[in-house]
């Protein structure tokens, strides 16, 4: 019995010293040859004899595929900056101009260089012995059109209000309708909706007491998308459909009838109803194609084929991203261009077209470079 036991004690040592001998000889088998499972070592020191493994294992490159995908990730958080773009060209296409803008326009030439100087010629008509609510009224209004330029929005809104103090001091009827008509339209895109909506429902009134009709019908579009901005879509449907659309028909104001059209279709489109955002717009399209209106093609392309791509008819949706994006060279239009390059690279992507979305990133980095 004793020595059966130490037969297997012996055999136990014997193991024991086996697998030290394994445990010492592994790293130098392991250097010899080293597993490569990516197969991208190339070549390393074999001598190596520091602190650390001796061969790092890397995952391997990301494929261009990988790449492309991620660049598009990145640039999403851009889209709002670009929308807000948009809302920017919208308040200079807005811009109304006062009764004497074409003397304002001599009285500016050249055209003051700065702050200080700007201030100096406005209080000529307000503060000395030429005081002139008239010219000061305009100078102001132009005045704050240059702060719009700078993007100094909200300066822009203050001189805007001393415009209308100015043009009620005359009791200007015209000119107070158009300081109203473009506070309406800065404070929309400074997103501050009820001070807008008072200050278009006045020149609603102004645009009644004048029996203007394109007047009237233009400031209820207006009306309309301040509405719907505050989700009163309601309200906002009805006052394009019952009421701005008949009088554009009556005044045979058919350019207005067209901007109508995209302005309702855009609301359909906050609420996420994209089949009779579509049916407007083709309405919009169709109405701009009989009479000759080319400025708001591009737009009106651009945004069926968004509905199109939120319904995910992909196929269509580039196609007329594609028109769109032709229209919009045409009109030189680059923010459009933007919004334009920035779909159709994901609607590539989506279809697994991996180099024309990498071509249309690169577009896409061009044009936004040039704007910011």
């Amino acid at each position: 019995m004793i020595q059966t036991y130490s037969i297997i004690k012996l055999a136990m040592r014997s193991v024991a010293l086996l697998g030290i001998g394994i445990w010492m000889v592994t790293p130098v088998s392991a250097q010899q040859k080293t597993p490569d499972p990516s197969g991208y070592i190339q070549k390393y020191d074999s001598e190596f004899d520091g602190i650390g493994p001796r061969v790092y294992i890397l995952p391997a490159p990301r494929t261009k595929e990988e790449q492309v995908r991620d660049n598009y990730m990145e640039i999403a958080s851009f889209q709002d900056s670009i929308n807000r773009s948009l809302q920017y060209l919208r308040l200079l296409e807005s811009w109304k101009t006062t009764s004497n803008n074409a003397t304002i326009l001599q009285l500016i030439t050249p055209a003051p260089k700065n702050t200080a100087d700007w201030n100096a010629l406005i209080a000529i008509y307000t503060d000395t012995d030429q005081k002139n609510p008239a010219i000061a009224t305009g100078l102001l209004n132009e005045y704050a059109k240059i702060r719009i330029l700078q993007k100094e929005t909200s300066q822009a809104t203050g001189i805007l209000e001393s415009a209308l103090q100015e043009a009620l001091a005359q009791q200007n009827i015209q000119d107070i309708g158009v300081i109203q008509s473009n506070l309406s339209s800065l404070l929309v895109y400074n997103k501050n909706y009820i001070d807008a909506g008072r200050y278009e429902e006045a020149y609603y009134k102004q645009a009644l007491e004048n029996k203007s009709i394109i007047d009237q019908a233009s400031s209820l579009v207006k009306i309309a998308l301040i509405q719907a901005y505050d989700k009163d879509y309601n309200s906002a449907e009805n006052n394009i459909i019952r009421k701005a659309v008949p009088l554009f028909n009556k005044a045979k104001a058919y350019e207005g009838k067209t901007i109508a059209w995209l302005v309702l279709a855009e609301i359909y489109q906050m609420q996420n109803k994209h089949t009779e955002a579509q049916w407007f717009l083709i309405q919009a399209r169709d109405l701009a194609l009989a009479k000759n209106f080319t400025n708001d093609l591009a737009e009106i392309e651009y945004m069926l084929a968004s509905s199109k791509y939120i319904q995910k008819n992909l196929v269509i949706s580039k196609k007329e991203l594609n028109l769109a994006f032709d229209l919009a060279t045409k009109e030189d239009n680059k923010y459009l261009q933007l919004a334009i390059a920035e779909k159709l690279g994901r609607i590539n992507l989506q279809q697994n077209k991996i180099d024309e979305a990498e071509k249309l990133l690169e577009d896409y980095w061009k044009i936004r470079n040039e704007l910011f």
